[in-house]
């Protein structure tokens, strides 16, 4: 069965066996002078910019990664209520900050009952 991922707090066609706790991931990156530059460049133009939201990417997929790494290593075959806060830092230069958190459940198949 594949790790599952889910924003909810049930899985359809799972039963949940036991939950064995929360997980909680921070994730931070920081910006560059030349990422804000192109930023401010586009705020004022319009449109998106395509380095921070690949920076975003990069930090979540990193943050996915270690919060799986982590559900695993405590037995889990899922994660379930997955929440995802992004915050923006700024100090002098730009952080990004993305905080992941959810909890670690072992899940097996539900049998469907036909009536």
């Amino acid at each position: 069965m594949p790790f599952i991922i889910s924003t909810t707090g049930t899985l359809q066609g799972y039963e949940i066996e036991s939950y064995l706790g929360p997980l909680m991931v921070p994730s931070v990156g920081a910006g560059s002078f030349i990422k804000d530059w192109f930023a401010r460049f586009t705020d004022f133009f319009g449109g998106k910019s395509k380095s921070y939201r690949r920076t975003y990417e990069d930090l979540l997929s990193a943050g996915l990664t270690e919060m799986t790494r982590q559900a695993i290593a405590h037995g889990a075959n899922a994660i379930i209520n997955l929440r995802i806060e992004t915050t923006n830092i700024s100090g002098g230069t730009s952080l990004i900050s993305i905080l992941l958190y959810g909890t670690a459940v072992v899940v097996k198949q539900g049998t469907i009952d036909v009536d």
